[in-house]
């Protein structure tokens, strides 16, 4: 059966990656689902990575734009059947997460799909599920490890983890309080988020960017 790497290209399932490719363990493909939202630095990383192993990865792309999805999408079942935009994706309803993990589907049947979960996120795994392998469950590798290892060879995104716990798309809710350090360190981001809330149909979790942004006005 063919081994497929889902690389999200963060620390976990890049140290996935390097520590399969070290231990000569089978890769038929090395996949990444771009939503065209990721930070800077985690596009020259994928670039580096690259130069690096001296294979190509392979880019999956949704049929629509995130922020269309988001904003224009037109629901086609469930009490919003007619409606437009999903709005802000959330653990109830992951739409974002559903369409990469559909994307894959479609392409990959009858593989297994390498998953880089940390030894922290065990929980997470989908038990005795077939099709999916965690390599780095079967390894213990921590997320410290998995930094440390990435680290040791010349993988730094920039400085990306200097500022954030967890390196996802910059736009992602479940960075909770986190979400500060967008507006702190990347204030164009910043923006691009604003303007996306303020045609979400749903608001941000909680209005937090409401709130957060109230915090520069009032100091």
């Amino acid at each position: 059966m063919k081994q497929i790497v889902s690389l999200s290209g963060g620390k976990d399932s890049t140290a996935m990656l390097l520590m399969m490719l070290e231990r000569r363990e089978q890769i038929d493909n090395i996949v990444f689902f771009d939503w065209g939202m990721e930070f800077p630095q985690m596009y020259e990383h994928l670039e580096k990575l690259e130069t690096y192993i001296g294979r190509t990865i392979t880019r999956l792309y949704p049929k629509y734009s995130y922020e269309f999805y988001l904003v224009d999408y037109e629901l086609k079942k469930g009490k919003r059947k007619g409606e437009h935009g999903y709005g802000w994706p959330n653990r109830m309803v992951p739409w974002c997460s559903r369409i990469k993990y559909q994307s894959f589907q479609r392409l990959y049947k009858d593989t297994t799909q390498c998953i880089g979960y940390a030894y922290e996120e065990r929980f997470r795994r989908a038990a005795d599920r077939n099709g999916y392998r965690y390599p780095l469950l079967e390894w213990g590798v921590s997320e410290t490890a998995a930094l440390k290892y990435c680290l040791s060879n010349g993988f730094d995104w920039g400085g990306l983890y200097s500022i954030f716990k967890r390196v996802s798309c910059w736009h992602c809710p479940n960075q909770g309080s986190a979400i500060r350090k967008l507006r702190d360190n990347f204030p164009e981001l910043w923006q691009r988020l604003l303007e996306m809330d303020a045609k979400s149909p749903y608001p941000w979790p909680n209005n937090d960017l409401e709130r957060i942004q109230q915090e520069i006005t009032e100091h």
